[in-house]
């Protein structure tokens, strides 16, 4: 039998734990306590997996905090607290601990969070678990609920981290100008946070794109049990020609890359001018790229062709 990757392994859980655990798929948890309700999210980030070569300590804080705040941004929710669990190696000197630290302060001031406890342990390797608290909203959009006939959107461009991460881990070259442009996708990735807050109450749908364009649309898809049609490729020319220059595939760069932290949405058309309004006053660039129709599948059509577009991007295990 063949040994399972992370999608397998959550299916697992969510099955052990069934129905009235109310395990929902989704970028964030809805928790109810009394009268209350409050949004919760938990992410990891591990060294080896997570960490790019040349990321400097307080990035690798930033980064461990942007996993979260992004998947509350993609629900209009604006996270207030935070816990932070690490495991530290043997060899991390009190200079490098004063620079994971420093990296919180200024990240959680950057993102209005508190930082409230944790936990600290020894490993292997550097590993860091947070877990975001935030209040929750009358109206929180979930990935399942995009409708016939909706307008397909990203908040930003695809394309840049898988740039950046050819050009830290493999050595591919582009112009000075475009290597910084995509160095800093994956050093200092921007969650849409301003944009996510005012615009997401008119979302049908959204999801974080952390793990690639294709395995977004691709959920949002299946839990709306519709059809997604993509027109345009939400790129720029500086990817188009990356692409060329290194001879790679264009479609490859923007749909199968990861760790792009923007929001992918689905909004109904008479809504499209007030959410363009509110992407300009929060500096965010918006992509239409498709639309929601009837059937299943993410659809790509290409100068008259339709080509489904298969699930890739990164998966823990298996990629």
């Amino acid at each position: 039998m063949k040994n399972p990757d992370e999608v397998k392994i959550i299916k697992t859980f969510q099955n052990r734990f069934g129905r009235k655990s109310k395990f929902q798929a989704d970028d964030i948890e809805v928790v109810k306590i009394g009268n209350s309700k409050f949004v919760v999210k938990s992410d990891m980030l591990v060294q080896s997996t997570d960490v790019p070569t040349g990321m400097a300590l307080g990035e690798i804080s930033r980064k461990s905090l942007v996993s979260c705040v992004s998947d509350f941004a993609c629900k209009g929710i604006k996270p207030k607290f935070c816990t932070i669990a690490i495991a530290i190696p043997h060899g991390f000197t009190q200079k490098m601990v004063n620079e994971l630290a420093s990296g919180f302060l200024r990240s959680s001031k950057e993102f209005g969070l508190h930082i409230i406890g944790g936990d600290t342990n020894e490993g292997k390797e550097l590993v860091i678990e947070v877990s975001m608290f935030g209040p929750s909203g009358k109206k929180t959009p979930s990935r399942g609920d995009a409708r016939t006939g909706d307008i397909i959107m990203a908040s930003g461009p695809f394309g840049y981290s898988s740039a950046g991460l050819k050009i830290v881990l493999d050595g591919f070259k582009t112009d000075p100008k475009s290597a910084k442009i995509f160095r800093k996708a994956i050093f200092r990735p921007c969650p849409r946070l301003a944009f996510g807050l005012k615009a997401a109450r008119y979302f049908s749908s959204s999801m974080d794109s952390s793990d690639g364009l294709a395995i977004t649309l691709d959920d949002m898809s299946k839990q709306s049990k519709k059809k997604f049609l993509i027109t345009r490729l939400p790129t720029t020319n500086d990817i188009v020609k990356f692409a060329h220059q290194n001879k790679m595939n264009l479609k490859d760069l923007v749909f199968c890359g990861g760790e792009e932290y923007e929001i992918v949405f689905t909004i109904r058309p008479g809504d499209l001018s007030k959410v363009k309004t509110l992407a300009k006053k929060t500096n965010t660039p918006l992509f239409e790229i498709g639309h929601v129709s009837n059937g299943k599948n993410v659809v790509l059509v290409d100068n008259g062709i339709s080509k489904v577009i298969k699930r890739c991007g990164w998966t823990h295990l298996r990629s």
